[in-house]
């Protein structure tokens, strides 16, 4: 088999779309859309003749005035943990050829056995502590280790006329999902993209879009966004408005689109993170399961500087954002 660089987006998506162990975050519009931050995406695959066995959409970032690159992996490679070797060191080599200082991992694989040379990183991209919900199960199976206050919500919220509805290819209601998260991160102190960013990345990924949004007497008031390939729905962002909030708007949303991803034949629903402490509450209130995949791995190829680089890395970073803020104005 060989490492080839696929071109054909239709071909790509196909390939992550259909296979068990594709994610939303190896889409070909998932990398299109991080070109905003500087990244140059990739998509690698190992074929055997015309057909696609394994493959890794790898993000590479320049990293300032060193010469060196970071090449990235999200949530990926597209591949069974157990047929794993050959790609990885198929991308490694490649990485390194492409003047990388490391290559880092974040598959969602639930245990795995790497060769020798990659270490764990203490520095994660994507959330390695989630929760998740398998879909596989009837619907009375799913409501069953619901909390009976999330119950009551639920009925609550539809009783009393809250609406959901969906958004895929249409983007009119990115305007008001944008007001609310930029009022959710201002309560909950977290910082969020420019407006411009999230518009890209709903046209990027299309088909694989499901953008929810709850209605109050007609009014945007909570929003769920997910994105969807291989057998997983996974949440991107989410936010509720005081209104949501008091009629429990977030609750009914959110089970919505949960039953719509079993409805369209996924078989997990990936909650995104369990690390703070208000928002696990709410989603451990749907039953799910508490789930850890295997975290954030490096391959370096300079020790020395991967070692300097990791030890700036808590520094640089944020002074790197204020830096591209401090350009953008």
């Amino acid at each position: 088999m060989k490492l080839v660089e696929i071109t054909d987006r239709d071909r790509w998506d196909k390939f992550v779309t259909v296979n068990p162990w594709g994610h939303p975050l190896q889409l070909w519009g998932w990398g299109e859309a991080k070109r905003a931050n500087n990244w140059t995406p990739h998509r690698l695959a190992l074929m055997e003749g015309d057909t696609i066995v394994a493959g890794a959409q790898v993000l590479l970032w320049p990293i300032p005035r060193l010469g060196k690159k970071v090449a990235y992996v999200p949530c990926g490679p597209v591949v069974a943990p157990s047929a794993a070797k050959e790609l990885l060191g198929e991308l490694a080599e490649w990485a390194r050829q492409h003047n990388a200082l490391y290559l880092r991992i974040e598959p969602s694989w639930k245990d795995a056995a790497l060769a020798a040379g990659w270490k764990r990183s203490p520095h994660a991209i994507q959330l390695r502590e989630t929760y998740t919900i398998d879909l596989t199960k009837d619907e009375d199976a799913l409501l069953e280790p619901m909390s009976r206050k999330h119950r009551q919500y639920i009925r609550k919220a539809e009783r009393d006329g809250v609406t959901v509805e969906l958004s895929t290819s249409d983007n009119s209601h990115l305007g008001a999902m944008y007001d609310i998260y930029c009022d959710t991160a201002s309560r909950a102190g977290f910082g969020i993209h420019d407006k411009e960013y999230y518009d890209l990345l709903f046209t990027e990924l299309g088909d694989g879009n499901s953008l929810y949004t709850a209605l109050v007497d007609g009014k945007p008031a909570a929003f769920l966004w997910l994105a969807h390939a291989g057998t997983t729905v996974y949440e991107l962002y989410g936010g509720v408005t005081d209104a949501g909030q008091e009629a429990k708007a977030n609750y009914f949303l959110k089970w919505t689109a949960i039953l719509a991803a079993k409805r369209e034949g996924y078989q997990i629903y990936d909650f995104n993170g369990r690390l703070n402490e208000g928002v696990s509450r709410f989603k451990e209130g749907f039953g799910p399961t508490e789930t850890d995949w295997i975290g954030t791995w490096d391959y370096p190829f300079n020790n020395l500087g991967y070692q300097l680089w990791e030890r700036l890395w808590p520094i640089a970073k944020p002074i790197g954002r204020k830096l591209m803020k401090a350009v953008k104005r």
